[in-house]
């Protein structure tokens, strides 16, 4: 196992510590694991909001996880957040407590965990990878950087006429200011219904201990990051701008459909299970990042022959990408 960083991501690495050179700073990775090798694509930088402190730093992780998300667009392959890297003082190369529960919430949203880097200046610049398993384990890990180490359709971007396609293609269709005679639009409760046999029914029973558990920065943070690439999902593959409210221990996507009904799915964190479930209808079912999206890549509602063309035209048709 080891990290492989494209020449951008390291570069960024670089770029970042060199100005930040006089605290603490960081970021967080897009890429990819496959076969026992972590692709770094991208490193995103932390943010304006962020604390950059001589010996503490924070991210600012709504900025953060508003640029993996429009970033990851640029690319044909499913990239996603698997890791983070941040500056330690002189020459400490192992992780704080503090680090220990930022691991543990990035190695959760993953079976294959995360990596963690760590960066020293003692005085010269070096880097440390750490695989971090869930339950938290630390295994030390080599790394490379270069772009010919990483596979081709990892750092392949759209095309330009991909973009255009659906672009002008949206723009030829009939448009009415009738909302009763424009085409119809995709619907939330109809793309859930089309593969709700698929979902997997617990056992579970929410307590109102689970709920207030949910209140704390880090239990929401963990579903938010976790519900990331599905939100993106429904926005940019099917059209469907989800409401997003948090509140009460849980966090809720909900869509008013054509018929004025509104559809809500409420996910919660359960602690001691390590696991992310949501509620639809009467029962509560196993959730897992790209949950959605994944059950979704084949599915299409009988009046979407539209989009079915089009996600031809993007030269998406029916495969799934890897990673």
């Amino acid at each position: 196992m080891q990290v492989i960083f494209s020449n951008r991501a390291y570069l960024s690495i670089l770029a970042e510590t060199s100005e930040k050179i006089k605290t603490e700073t960081g970021g967080v990775f897009l890429g990819c694991y496959e076969k026992g090798n972590w692709y770094v694509v991208e490193s995103i930088d932390p943010g304006p909001q962020s604390i950059f402190q001589a010996a503490y730093f924070e991210y600012d992780q709504k900025y953060t996880q508003h640029l993996i998300n429009k970033i990851a667009q640029l690319y044909q392959a499913k990239l996603g957040l698997i890791g983070l890297w941040h500056r330690h003082p002189g020459s400490f190369d192992e992780f704080s407590s503090t680090d220990d529960g930022t691991n543990s919430d990035y190695a959760k949203l993953s079976p294959n965990g995360a990596v963690s880097v760590l960066v020293n200046l003692d005085p010269h610049f070096r880097v440390t990878p750490y695989h971090v398993a869930w339950p938290l384990r630390y295994a030390k890990i080599t790394y490379q950087v270069g772009d010919d180490h990483i596979p081709g359709h990892l750092l392949q971007m759209k095309k330009e006429e991909q973009l255009l396609a659906y672009i002008n293609g949206y723009m030829e269709r009939p448009h009415s200011t009738n909302s009763q005679a424009a085409r119809p639009k995709a619907d939330f409760q109809r793309l859930l219904e089309g593969v709700k046999s698929k979902f997997k029914a617990l056992p579970y029973v929410i307590t109102a201990a689970d709920m207030k558990l949910n209140e704390a920065d880090k239990h929401r943070d963990i579903l938010i990051d976790s519900l990331l690439d599905d939100i993106s999902y429904f926005s940019e593959k099917r059209g469907l701008a989800l409401n997003v409210e948090q509140g009460g221990g849980t966090l809720c996507l909900s869509h008013r459909g054509g018929n004025n009904v509104v559809t809500k799915v409420h996910f919660i964190y359960l602690p001691h299970k390590k696991q992310v479930v949501f509620s639809y209808g009467d029962n509560l079912y196993q959730y897992a990042p790209g949950f959605f999206a994944e059950l979704l890549a084949d599915y299409q509602p009988p009046d979407t022959a539209f989009k079915t063309e089009l996600m031809r035209a993007l030269g998406l048709g029916n495969k799934r990408q890897e990673g």
